[in-house]
């Protein structure tokens, strides 16, 4: 705090009750050389008014010429508390001076002074001093994760592969098409699962509809026998639609799945590759 600043804040008219307790609030905060950083929160609090108040008196502050704000970020773009630079000249001791009417000189003596022969001194406040590289105050990174660039071992997850399935979509392909749009990018994440699962899901409204006028015959007790012995050891596949049925369910993580899930996610493997041979036969 300075006493200096403060005593002199005392003696400023502003023209408004209000804009003088910020002002005297800045000073109260500040150091010898005139800076302050508190925040507006902490100011609005401590004069018992409204941040939107305080931001408005600010202003005005700066237009009467009385203080100059500096606006900081930090490193990685987050806003930090303004600096206030407070410019408040020395009080003309003579008649017209910036003093109220009646009241002394800071350090001055007459009629007014204490009992100690000195002015009034200005109030020593007790508030917590901010340090203006904010070491302690927790910024808004610290409260919370911070956003990170696609990590190497970033790797789908059983939650992604069903829903790659029940959207049709081939989730290597994805996984694939999403690390590379986003390794071009740049993109920073908080959280990259999440990311991908919306990724997922928006992918799912460019995938091109299905043909509905094709039809392919599905052996239904073929298709659950053979989900029962894919990931059997020493199971062959015995036709090109278990062939290629199991490489997809193995590409696709269903052994990673719940029985109920990887039942479905089987049916909807077989019934792609059933459609799709049957393409190619026409």
């Amino acid at each position: 705090m300075s006493m200096i600043l403060t005593a002199r804040a005392l003696q400023i008219k502003t023209g408004n009750p209000l804009r003088k307790l910020v002002l005297v609030k800045l000073a109260d905060n500040a150091n010898d050389q005139g800076e302050a950083w508190p925040s507006v929160a902490y100011i609005a609090e401590q004069c018992e008014i409204s941040v939107r108040s305080v931001q408005n008196h600010i202003t005005e502050l700066e237009k009467m010429g009385l203080l100059r704000t500096e606006f900081r970020k930090s490193a990685n773009g987050l806003n930090q508390s303004n600096i206030y630079h407070l410019l408040l000249r020395e009080p003309v001791n003579s008649g017209a001076g910036n003093a109220p009417s009646g009241a002394n000189n800071a350090g001055g003596s007459g009629a007014g002074d204490s009992k100690t022969g000195a002015g009034d001194a200005p109030r020593i406040s007790k508030d917590p001093v901010i340090d203006p590289n904010n070491k302690n105050i927790k910024s808004r990174s610290e409260k919370s994760k911070a956003k990170t660039s696609l990590p190497d071992d970033f790797k789908p997850t059983a939650i992604h592969g069903e829903k790659a399935l029940s959207a049709g979509l081939v989730l290597n392909d994805e996984f694939e098409k999403f690390c590379d749009y986003h390794a071009s990018k740049g993109s920073m994440f908080i959280d990259w699962n999440r990311a991908f699962n919306y990724w997922l899901g928006q992918a799912k409204q460019f995938k091109p509809q299905k043909n509905t006028n094709l039809s392919a015959n599905i052996d239904a007790v073929e298709r659950d026998e053979t989900f029962r012995l894919i990931f059997s050891t020493g199971w062959k596949p015995k036709n090109k639609i278990q062939e290629l049925s199991a490489i997809q369910a193995r590409k696709n993580g269903l052994g990673r799945m719940s029985d109920v899930a990887g039942l479905s996610a089987w049916r909807g493997i077989w019934k792609q590759v059933a459609e799709q041979l049957a393409k190619e036969e026409m």
